[in-house]
């Protein structure tokens, strides 16, 4: 497809919207990049990164790299990513601790909604010739689910010494969550006790504060070596098991809704499930209408998203 000034601008707004879900604990911007579209060609095209770039580039071939690495999708879903984290590191916990029914609700309507969508991209399930019991796609969806709701589960670290080594690990092991939907990479980072120390090396960071550049380098480098890693591996998933893929996908997705629940009791004891709860007289309690609202406006930018999506397959 060529490239055009609003297919650029549209491919910039998709990675703001999954550097928004990377950076608030319990969302996936990998959900987001599959509601968004962006998800297979993402991990295709870092997939294609190899040693042979280095080769072309000293040959001097740039447009040549350009286009073989469709580096001006990656450039511009890159930049929007980065945007939305800079920008949001400054008030991402205010926005959590002031308007948190808005932005849990807003999430949980965007990815409900987007779950039923993804189940339509899926090929009919066969119940009368499955070799186990039930359809083998069901049991992806059960093993994905399961594994989102048991980290849920989990405590964080706080007692762990926090140090360039540390992040480099902390960036491998979050990036690997970023990828996958319903497993949220900040989330991942609040369990290993990082989240706070990544938040404030963002801001000096932004603020060309140097004190700050080892710890982001080394969390860099950690994250750029898993994403190479682990998108072979879900790239091998996507050509050769796709529907199985896409099941256990839908299962992270789903195992994430009890974290974007937006109505959450306090208290840190007790099983995470029974910390949820939904507010008395419904329509009559303004936290019950305000979650309601920004449900909906979730599934409308779903329909929207959706709405853009088929017009541009027509066209092409």
């Amino acid at each position: 497809m060529k490239n055009t000034f609003f297919s650029n601008f549209v491919i910039l707004i998709k990675g703001m919207c999954m550097g928004i879900a990377d950076i608030v604990p319990g969302v996936s911007g990998g959900t987001i990049a599959i509601i968004t579209g962006v998800y297979e060609e993402l991990l295709k095209t870092i997939n294609k990164f190899d040693f042979k770039i280095l080769k072309e580039f000293r040959n001097g071939k740039a447009k040549t790299i350009w286009e073989t690495y469709n580096l001006n999708f990656l450039s511009f879903l890159g930049f929007g990513i980065l945007l939305s984290i800079v920008i949001l590191s400054h008030f991402i916990l205010i926005l959590l601790n002031e308007y948190p029914i808005a932005l849990w609700s807003l999430f949980f309507g965007l990815i409900s909604s987007s779950i039923i969508f993804l189940f339509k991209t899926t090929s009919k399930l066969n119940f009368t010739n499955s070799k186990y019991l039930i359809p083998s796609q069901l049991y992806f969806l059960i093993i994905g689910g399961f594994i989102a709701l048991y980290i849920q589960t989990l405590s964080s670290s706080s007692s762990i010494e926090v140090n360039s080594l540390y992040l480099f690990f902390c960036g491998m092991i979050s990036i690997t969550a970023m990828l996958l939907p319903g497993i949220s990479g900040a989330y991942i980072l609040v369990l290993l006790g990082a989240y706070e120390t990544m938040l404030i090396t963002l801001k000096e960071v932004s603020k060309l504060n140097s004190e700050y550049f080892m710890n982001f380098i080394s969390f860099a480098l950690g994250a750029l070596l898993s994403i190479k890693l682990f998108s072979k591996l879900l790239t091998w998933a996507y050509k050769n098991y796709k529907n199985n893929t896409l099941f256990c996908l839908i299962g992270f997705m789903i195992g994430s809704l009890p974290t974007l629940w937006p109505w959450k009791k306090n208290s840190d004891s007790g099983f995470f499930l029974d910390r949820l709860y939904i507010p008395e007289n419904y329509f009559n309690n303004s936290e019950f209408n305000e979650g309601i609202l920004f449900f909906i406006i979730g599934i409308i930018l779903v329909l929207l998203l959706e709405f853009i999506s088929n017009k541009n397959e027509k066209k092409k």
